[in-house]
């Protein structure tokens, strides 16, 4: 009997070492979540963060493993995953919250999706800088808003109905202003108020810190050749506009040479928070890991692309939307690392 019980007992140890092998083999080499980062194109801030975020995913994952890629907007990557829902779960991409309200109203594309497809499920997870849509022009003559009657304003590089052009239109409609609307892709309008054949464009001016500002990459070339003269807004108009349409840009206002050596007196702009975004469908635990390594590198990303010098561990969060509006997984984060989920008015960082 006692040498039975040894047999037994030395085929129990035997099968509890081969279990134990088998799944430790497959702990050891359990495949990776995949997650795809979806910038805009190389070159932008967005892109250059995108790229350096994936790296640090891989070189400091156990559960994660990331690529990124150039992308084309919000529109594009909102649309791939209500196309392919399982997409869903491994994209995150560049975000701006005024594209997620253009969906949800109609505009650019989005009418036969109204009704249809619940936008909310698409959420904002990070910060990754803040730009504002500034009128920009050659012409010294143009300082307001009112010196656009009959002028060529080109004011988006998607339609008339995009909800960057809404925002503008609306504005100038309320203001009493009729410039003459142009659509030009972004390159094809840097160019054309470059040579002179429009008056006014509409640029991205990018807040780096508290009074600090820059020309989006795209506008470098144009800034380093010509004298460039930012168009104020009318703040009255544009506060008229959010509340008649619930257009959810902010509203920025720059004090004199804040952003370049040729503004005279305060510009007023319409703003916004520039994130990443993802689908509810992302589960939380991996929304959380690539924040963990997001937060934790906050500081280098800044040393890749001048517009991410606005991030650190206070403004990561700082997006300026409901807790209802960030994605689940973010949330449970920044809770649990005593983040703040605030905005850069209250940060006072910008006004």
């Amino acid at each position: 009997m006692k040498n039975g019980s040894s047999v037994r007992k030395n085929w129990f140890m035997l099968i509890i070492g081969f279990a134990l092998f088998f799944l430790g083999g497959s702990i050891v080499h359990a495949e990776k979540y995949k997650v795809e980062i979806s910038g805009l194109w190389a070159g932008t801030n967005p892109y250059s963060v995108a790229v350096a975020w994936a790296k640090l995913i891989n070189d400091n994952s156990k559960t994660v493993e990331a690529i990124a890629r150039e992308g084309r907007g919000p529109n594009v990557d909102m649309k791939s995953i209500i196309k392919d829902p399982e997409k869903g779960k491994h994209l995150v991409f560049f975000l701006v919250e005024d594209s997620v309200w253009g969906a949800s109203e109609g505009f650019a594309g989005w009418k036969r999706f109204k009704g249809k497809y619940n936008f909310d499920d698409f959420r904002h997870l990070s910060l990754i800088g803040f730009t504002s849509d500034v009128l920009l022009t050659l012409d010294p003559a143009i300082k307001t808003m009112k010196d656009l009657n009959g002028r060529s304003v080109v004011i988006s590089n998607v339609s008339a109905t995009s909800a960057k052009a809404v925002g503008f239109k609306k504005t100038f409609e309320l203001g009493g202003v009729k410039p003459k609307y142009e659509y030009l892709g972004m390159k094809a309008m840097v160019g054309s108020l470059r040579d002179g054949l429009v008056d006014v464009v509409h640029g991205g001016i990018n807040v780096l810190g508290p009074g600090k500002f820059a020309p989006s990459p795209y506008l470098r070339e144009l800034f380093a050749t010509k004298k460039v003269y930012p168009v104020s807004l009318n703040k009255k108009a544009v506060l008229e506009m959010k509340k008649e349409t619930g257009h959810p840009g902010s509203v920025v206002t720059f004090p004199p040479k804040a952003i370049d050596q040729y503004q005279s007196g305060p510009v007023v702009a319409l703003g916004k928070c520039m994130t990443w975004g993802a689908h509810t469908d992302m589960p939380d635990e991996v929304a959380a890991e690539i924040l963990r390594i997001y937060l934790a590198n906050i500081d280098s990303f800044g040393e890749v692309t001048p517009g991410a010098k606005i991030l650190d561990k206070k403004t990561i969060a700082a997006i300026g939307v409901p807790k209802k509006r960030y994605h689940p997984g973010a949330v449970q984060f920044y809770e649990n690392n005593g983040v703040k989920m605030t905005s850069l008015q209250d940060l006072g960082i910008i006004d």
